[in-house]
């Protein structure tokens, strides 16, 4: 199965939001899946970028 996604066009998604490599790794999964689309996979690095400073704004106080 060919990986529909561009991989150079992926690491640049990955490189735009400020995810940690556990992050990284579930967003490289998805855009795995022949459903993916580039919606799906921004839409999830967001989310994961939103949970990841909750988490740190929490550790803080």
């Amino acid at each position: 199965m060919n990986n529909l996604i561009n991989p150079l066009a992926l690491g640049k998604a990955l490189k735009k939001y400020n995810l940690t490599p556990k992050n990284k790794q579930q967003v490289v999964l998805l855009s795995k899946r022949k459903t993916a689309t580039w919606s799906a996979i921004h839409r999830l690095a967001r989310k994961l970028e939103f949970k990841q400073s909750v988490v740190d704004q929490q550790q803080q106080e």
